[in-house]
């Protein structure tokens, strides 16, 4: 299958920000995740800045979701708190990072009785809309484009050019992952950087099984549920109509409990979300 295949309608499946925690405020509810009461919110995502707009509006978005029978200064206290792991790429490495990373914020749940963990991961890939092509976005209080995800990018250069590898160590593990799935999946270079999309989804894809497992260990010993959301972050130039440039596009929502047992998160139809807008307006 070519690429252009693969990913023809990838943009299509893209949400906003603020489509996607409609989702996941149902899902909360659904499940009694309430943060500042029972839930610590983890975003695991890139060091780029632009990856900060999403932790931004996301936090933004879901502080809609406080229970007002709950609005007291110490729930909302514990609310604003949130565990950032800023990782190159957004990616879990397999057999690098581990459950263990996670441990401060399962450890400051503020009711460890009924404990949660809202999880969400994103890779990230920058995306001109004018020009069709990934790999690279002009941000605000640019001109000119610039790389996204950069780590991912420079680490693809230098493999794919035989240059040295990174002398951070953090980037020299993503290089070597990536080096594998390269390999993998023979990607090679196109003009409109679908090649970088290819390997960044590949890249999220892989880590999947290996993080399942750590978030399935860490639910078990910890006595603790959570909720994983996960997919790849789309960052548009600042030319294109949307303002605030946050779009994810989703590829895994699921629960694992105390117990270690998985559940794949549904999402609500679109009669069905417009009717639980609607109730909670």
């Amino acid at each position: 299958m070519s690429l252009s295949t693969r990913y023809g309608d990838f943009i299509d499946r893209a949400v906003h920000i603020s489509e996607l925690c409609d989702i996941v405020m149902e899902l909360m509810e659904r499940y009694e995740i309430c943060l500042g009461i029972n839930t610590i919110l983890v975003i695991i995502t890139c060091l780029d800045d632009q990856c900060t707009t999403i932790i931004e509006h996301i936090k933004r978005e879901l502080r809609k979701c406080h229970p007002a029978k709950f609005d007291d200064d110490h729930s909302v206290i514990h609310m604003e708190k949130y565990y950032g792991l800023r990782l190159f790429g957004g990616l879990f490495i397999p057999k690098v990072k581990t459950y263990e990373c996670l441990l401060p914020a399962a450890h400051h749940i503020p009711d460890r009785e009924d404990g949660n963990l809202l999880i969400f991961n994103f890779a990230h890939i920058g995306y001109d809309d004018e020009k069709k092509t990934y790999g690279a976005l002009v941000r605000h209080g640019h001109s000119k484009p610039t790389t996204a995800c950069g780590a991912i990018i420079s680490c693809y250069e230098k493999i794919r050019h035989g240059t040295k590898a990174p002398k951070d160590n953090d980037l020299k593990l993503l290089s070597k992952y990536l080096n594998g799935i390269i390999n993998k999946y023979d990607i090679e270079h196109q003009d409109n950087g679908l090649h970088l999309l290819d390997l960044t989804v590949r890249a999220y894809e892989m880590q999947m099984p290996w993080l399942k497992n750590q978030l399935t260990e860490l639910a078990v010993m910890d006595n603790i549920n959570i909720m994983y959301i996960g997919g790849i972050e789309v960052d548009f130039s600042r030319t294109c109509e949307d303002i605030t440039n946050d779009k994810i596009v989703v590829m895994d929502k699921f629960f694992i409990d105390k117990k270690g047992s998985h559940e794949q998160l549904n999402q609500l139809s679109p009669l069905e979300l417009n009717t639980w807008r609607n109730l909670n307006k």
